[in-house]
């Protein structure tokens, strides 16, 4: 092998790292907002269940349906609990490997429509704990 193709091979090593870090990176900030936007809608539903609750307590609320905001706090947390996983393999593990879901968008990851067959289990999980979250899995070359 002579020099031009040593160097040539180097900065295509070099290229490929800086490129797959940056991809790396790119992933984990789309991830860093699903967190961030996660936590404000579960600081939102809480606030409105701590006012909802305060006024029942001061005899002035109205008869209505806290239903629907315990429902956006389970779905908030779902949502926050897969991202965080995402993000925690991605950050020990880089980004999957092709073929193994890796084309699939964190939007998409984590949408609840997405996986339809893992809706369709017939048991529910009692507790949030319970609850399986799918990662894709990484195999070393």
């Amino acid at each position: 092998m002579d020099l031009v193709e040593k160097f040539s091979l180097a900065l295509s090593d070099s290229l490929d790292y800086l490129i797959d870090k940056n991809r790396k990176k790119a992933q984990l900030n789309r991830i860093e907002a699903v967190i961030k936007n996660e936590t404000e809608i579960l600081n939102r539903a809480y606030i409105a269940l701590g006012k909802h609750y305060y006024k029942m307590l001061e005899g002035k609320a109205e008869e209505t349906d806290v239903s629907q905001i315990c429902d956006a706090i389970k779905s908030a947390k779902l949502r926050l609990k897969k991202a965080k996983a995402r993000y925690e393999y991605i950050f020990k593990y880089g980004i999957p490997t092709p073929g193994i879901r890796d084309d699939i968008s964190v939007a998409s990851y984590l949408d609840d429509d997405y996986y339809p067959e893992e809706k369709k289990s017939p048991k529910k999980p009692d507790t949030e704990d319970e609850q399986d979250i799918t990662i894709a899995v990484h195999k070393n070359p």
